[in-house]
C-alpha cells in the first residue's frame, strides 16, 4: 500500500483458509503491519472464529458488544447523529493502557459510507528506525504511562453518548494506569517499537518535568509523520488485520449524514517489553 507499511491481499474467503495458510497470514501482518483483504462476507460468529484462530479474545472494556457475539464490537455511527464523536477518532492503539494490550485487531467493514471515513494507520517500527542515535538512546531510557482516563473516565461519558447504537459506559476505572516501555521489542519479529499513542500516553518516567510537555508532544508529531502512514479507502467487504503492537491508527470522522458500521474483534496480547 505504501513503501512503509500496508499490504493487500486477494483471498477468495478467510474462512476456509487451512491452519497453515492462517500462520502465513499472521506472517504478512506482522511483517506489513496492516493488511487489507477485500470482499469477505462474515457474519459477527464467523468474524469471532476467524479471529479466535490467531490467538485467545482480547479483554474489551468499556463498550458492549454486539448482541449477535460477546467478541465482537459493533463500530456504529448512524446518519442521524451528524457531528458526534467518531469511535476511534484520534491516534492510538488498541486499549495500549491494558496490562497485556492486543496483539492484533481485525475490522470488517459492512456498511461503508459513499465518501469518507477513511481509516489510517502508522508504523512505529519506521517511527524508531528514523530516530538519530540519541534519540534511540534517550527513548530507550523511558516508561510511559498509559491510560484510559481521557477517553472512558466518567468525565469522557457524554462525548461517547453522541454515538446512539453504540453503548459506551464511562467508570472511574479508566484512571487506572500502566507502565510500558517507550522502545519494545515485537515479540515475533525482534523489531524495535516506539510504542506511543496520544490517546493513551499520559506521563514518561525517566524524564525531568520540564521535558515533558515538549518532549511528548514531539512524540505525537513524530509519530504521526505522513511519511510513516498509509491510508485506506474502505469498501463493503473489506477485512483489515493490523498489528496493534507495531501500529497506531485513526479513523476519520468526514461522513456527517451517512451510516458507517464495521465489525472489529481483537485478539489477546502479551506484556510489552524492554529491548
Amino acid at each position: 500500500m505504501t513503501g512503509v507499511l500496508g499490504a493487500q491481499v486477494s483471498i477468495p474467503d478467510v474462512k476456509t483458509l487451512s491452519d497453515s495458510q492462517v500462520s502465513e497470514l499472521r506472517d504478512l501482518v506482522c511483517e506489513h503491519l496492516v493488511v487489507v483483504i477485500p470482499s469477505q462476507t462474515l457474519t459477527a460468529q464467523q468474524q469471532a472464529e476467524f479471529s479466535l484462530r490467531w490467538g485467545q479474545a482480547g479483554v474489551v472494556p468499556f463498550i458492549e458488544p454486539s448482541p449477535d457475539h460477546p467478541n465482537v464490537i459493533r463500530v456504529l455511527k448512524e446518519a442521524s447523529d451528524g457531528n458526534a464523536f467518531n469511535f476511534g477518532g484520534s491516534w492510538h492503539s488498541d486499549f495500549s493502557f491494558q496490562p497485556e494490550p492486543p496483539a492484533f485487531t481485525m475490522l470488517h467493514a459492512i456498511d461503508i459510507p459513499p465518501y469518507g471515513g477513511d481509516t489510517l494507520w502508522s508504523s512505529l517500527v519506521a517511527a524508531y528506525n528514523s530516530l538519530d542515535q540519541d534519540n534511540r538512546d534517550k527513548c530507550a531510557s523511558l516508561t510511559a504511562i498509559h491510560t484510559a482516563r481521557d477517553a472512558y473516565s466518567t468525565k469522557m461519558q457524554s462525548l461517547h453518548s453522541g454515538l446512539s447504537s453504540m453503548t459506551i459506559i464511562c467508570d472511574d476505572t479508566a484512571d487506572d494506569w500502566q507502565r510500558h516501555p517507550l522502545v519494545c521489542v515485537h515479540p515475533e519479529t525482534g523489531k524495535n517499537i516506539l510504542f506511543y499513542n496520544r490517546a493513551y500516553v499520559r506521563d514518561l518516567e525517566g524524564l525531568d518535568d520540564s521535558e515533558k510537555g515538549t518532549f511528548l508532544e514531539w512524540l505525537y508529531s513524530h509519530t504521526t509523520e505522513a511519511r510513516f502512514t498509509c491510508r485506506h479507502r474502505w469498501s463493503n467487504g473489506d477485512l483489515a488485520i493490523w498489528d496493534n503492537r507495531s501500529a497506531q491508527h485513526y479513523a476519520l470522522n468526514d461522513y456527517t449524514g451517512f451510516r458507517r458500521e464495521l465489525h472489529r474483534t481483537t485478539v489477546a496480547g502479551t506484556r510489552p517489553r524492554m529491548q
